[in-house]
C-alpha cells in the first residue's frame, strides 16, 4: 500500500527555524545533528525500498539532490568557494 508523501507546512518550517535561532549551535554540534539526520534518512530509504514503493524514494532522491548544491566547502580567501 503506497501513501502520499507530504512536505512540512510553512508553519512547521517557521517554527523549526525559530527554534534554531533561539538555540545557536557550534559547527561541531551542527555536524553531529546533520550526521544523525543522514543516518535516519538512510534507514528510511532502506525501509521504503524494502516496502517496494516507487514514488516516495523518487521524491526523496530529488530533494536530496537539491540539498547537495547547498553544501559548499569554505575557501580560505573569501569564506566561500
Amino acid at each position: 500500500m503506497e501513501t502520499e508523501a507530504t512536505m512540512p507546512g510553512k508553519e512547521e518550517t517557521t517554527n523549526s527555524r525559530r527554534h534554531h535561532e533561539e538555540h545557536p549551535n557550534t559547527a561541531e554540534r551542527l555536524l553531529e545533528t546533520a550526521w544523525r539526520h543522514c543516518s535516519a534518512i538512510q534507514d528510511i530509504i532502506d525501509r521504503l525500498n524494502e516496502a517496494g514503493t516507487n514514488t516516495e524514494p523518487r521524491l526523496l532522491a530529488n530533494r536530496l539532490q537539491r540539498l547537495v548544491f547547498r553544501v559548499r566547502p569554505v575557501s580560505p580567501e573569501d569564506g566561500r568557494v
